[in-house]
């Protein structure tokens, strides 16, 4: 049998240091490593295969991986149309960056006056791509149900965002696992070393009138809908009451009785006298605190406070459109024009004070919430989820 080889930049610690963690594979494979002569001047890897044909870049990693049961479905995904060009895309910004990861890079980086190095985020950035490339390719590649399709995009978010967190906020080391059995993606109640418990939690009994309500509405409502649309938005606003309002609140509270003291991911935001307290401390606290970290924060500092907080706004609208419009395969832009509505009213309320009040708040949120849940995303996904649960 031929021997393939495999060319690489040998002057790449991040090239050589995978090459010798699959190296006994290659070597069953009978597939020789071979440094590039030139090292660094080639953009990227070669396969030589064993009947001569030739595969580059990221059809090479494709390749290899479609060769062991364990990355052949990744691999196969990767294949589909769409997901092909974004596989290039990635492994040509790291071919182009393979310098400068794990602290090999040739130039040096203008480091705070403290004297900290930069972070290295661009892991967990390729770990939240990869999860939402997984997600996405298999509603792309098998007709799923499209309420099925966005609790995977948002369960891949979800992992996504815990992920990221859990890794640049010190890993396993600092990070209690019981971290990633909490919704929420702040780290400080998890710290294997934290400061004295706090006081113990007082039940309440708003979460248990949510979870009523919640059930109420599907046992009493829902039956008596024969409109998708309204079957939809009760639909809507019965998982918002059993899950955020309902069961995301006790469990906070059975975590705080357990000495990890959560925050609640909501927190009142019918309370909210601004947008930026809405969108920031009390709703959804799951995405809020993660995009805060690592959207608002460094657009901002990139863009200035208004470009960055508009640019924020376009961000998590986009991260909607995933969750929202792909799965209904229909409606596309409606939920990034939301988000710049809001954008566009916070900066409004910060340019006139008196604007910063309950009910123009909760009336910039409310009133275009159509866009948000546009009538395809009820129509083809959340209706067909609600009529399929079991009624109490």
């Amino acid at each position: 049998m031929n021997t393939a080889e495999i060319f690489y930049d040998g002057s790449c610690r991040i090239c050589t240091n995978g090459i010798a963690r699959i190296r006994p594979w290659l070597d069953r494979r009978n597939i020789k490593p071979v440094p590039f002569s030139s090292g660094a001047e080639e953009e990227e890897m070669i396969l030589k295969w064993h009947d001569g044909r030739v595969f580059g870049g990221a059809d090479a990693i494709i390749f290899l991986g479609q060769l062991f049961w364990y990355s052949w479905p990744i691999a196969t995904l990767a294949k589909a149309p769409g997901l092909h060009a974004l596989a290039h895309t990635v492994y040509r910004w790291i071919a182009r960056n393979r310098s400068c990861i794990n602290g090999a890079c040739a130039i040096e980086w203008d480091a705070p006056k403290l004297g900290a190095s930069k972070p290295k985020t661009w892991p967990g950035w390729t770990f939240l791509t990869l999860v939402i490339v997984v997600a996405v390719g298999l509603g792309l590649l098998y007709p799923l149900p499209g309420w099925l399709w966005m609790w995977l995009i948002a369960g891949a978010l979800w992992i996504g965002f815990k992920g990221m967190t859990f890794r640049e906020n010190g890993g396993w080391r600092k990070i209690s696992l019981l971290y990633f059995l909490w919704v929420g993606t702040e780290t400080g109640p998890f710290l294997r070393k934290r400061p004295s418990p706090p006081p113990r939690e007082t039940l309440v009994i708003s979460p248990f009138i949510f979870l009523s309500l919640g059930l109420l509405l599907l046992a009493l409502v829902v039956p008596r809908l024969d409109d998708p649309i309204a079957t939809g938005w009760v639909g809507v606003a019965a998982m918002l009451c059993l899950l955020h309002f309902g069961s995301f609140a006790v469990l906070a509270f059975l975590w705080k009785r357990a000495g990890f003291p959560v925050s609640p991911i909501m927190k009142a935001p019918w309370a909210a006298k601004s947008l930026g307290e809405f969108w920031g401390p009390r709703w959804n606290r799951a995405f809020s605190d993660w995009a805060r970290v690592h959207i608002f924060r460094p657009l901002v500092r990139l863009l200035g406070t208004s470009r960055g907080t508009l640019a924020g706004f376009l961000a998590s609208g986009l991260a909607h459109e995933l969750v929202i419009s792909l799965p209904a395969r229909g409606g596309f832009g409606l939920p990034t024009f939301y988000f710049l509505l809001q954008g566009t009213g916070l900066l409004l309320q910060r340019k006139s004070p008196a604007l910063k009040n309950r009910i123009t708040t909760l009336a910039i949120v409310l009133l275009p919430a159509p866009l948000l849940f546009h009538p395809l995303f009820i129509e083809r996904v959340f209706a067909p989820m609600i009529t399929l649960l079991p009624c109490p």
